[in-house]
């Protein structure tokens, strides 16, 4: 900031009132302070902000599980939003939390609010959103399990539906689904991770399983179907379907209600977020 002033011929001050969109400034040094925080590619630091605003600036995004296929996606929409607030986001990844250990974290990172993937411990007190899990006690984001349940019975067509990959959507959906009752003998698969055996009789025609090699019901075979999660172009090739999982519109959404939390504006308490099938 100082080296921006220097270039600029003004004070630190100005620059930090150019930076925070003061309206006092005029429009001409404004853009003289805005041409050299361009040309020096300047970004102000959250945490050095945060201690002369007595905010650290930054955001917690505890993710549970390690298998979050669409995690990269969702920290995109995260840091799309962060920085046009000059927030920025400190990741976790872990299968197991201890809230004793999470707690001091925050504490010592003095982080303004979370962004937490899974079920948070009932005690975390800070400003958070809760998403995949409804919490009473924080604002959630949710996923519409049940309208992707129904789209799959209307795609199922009358087949019995499979799941292949034991991850935490298809557990879901296997709950959702339990009611469903298919017939004949050809099956929807729902696939998150794994592709079922026999898979092989997309890609060749000619391929056969042996009877007596232990054929059973868990194979694919003729006249079934493939649903994929997040895998768009693959499911096509091979005559399947796609669910998309909105992971970026999540994040985005996570970030704006946290915003919008921390500037104490009202949100609602439960956002659904929809699937598609492509």
């Amino acid at each position: 900031m100082a080296d921006v002033a220097k270039e600029a011929g003004v004070d630190k001050a100005t620059v930090s009132r150019v930076l925070r969109g003061d309206p006092r400034i005029s429009s001409k040094t404004r853009e003289k302070v805005w041409e050299v925080i361009k040309r020096l590619e300047y970004k102000p630091n959250a945490l050095a902000r945060g201690l002369s605003e007595r905010k650290s600036g930054l955001i917690s995004v505890e993710v549970e599980e390690q298998q979050f296929s669409g995690l990269n996606r969702f920290l995109k929409g995260i840091n799309r939003i962060m920085a046009t607030v000059n927030k920025e986001p400190i990741i976790y990844v872990a299968d197991d939390f201890e809230a004793s250990f999470l707690r001091s974290r925050f504490v010592a990172h003095k982080v303004e609010g979370i962004i937490w993937v899974g079920s948070p411990p009932p005690d975390v007190d800070f400003p958070l959103i809760a998403v995949g899990e409804t919490i009473d006690k924080h604002v959630s984001i949710v996923p519409f399990w049940e309208d992707l349940a129904q789209m799959i019975i209307k795609l199922a067509d009358g087949r019995r539906i499979v799941f292949a990959g034991d991850t935490k959507p298809n557990r879901t959906l296997k709950v959702k689904l339990k009611g469903y009752k298919g017939k004949g003998k050809n099956s929807l698969w729902v696939c998150d991770g794994t592709l079922p055996k026999g898979i092989g009789r997309l890609i060749n025609s000619n391929y056969e399983i042996d009877q007596d090699s232990g054929f059973k019901e868990e194979y694919f075979r003729k006249g079934d179907m493939l649903l994929l999660f997040d895998e768009r172009d693959f499911a096509k090739a091979m005559g399947g379907y796609c669910i998309h999982f909105p992971c970026f519109e999540m994040g985005v959404l996570a970030a704006k209600l946290l915003v919008n939390i921390l500037r104490h504006r009202d949100v609602p308490f439960k956002n659904l977020v929809r699937f598609s099938i492509e």
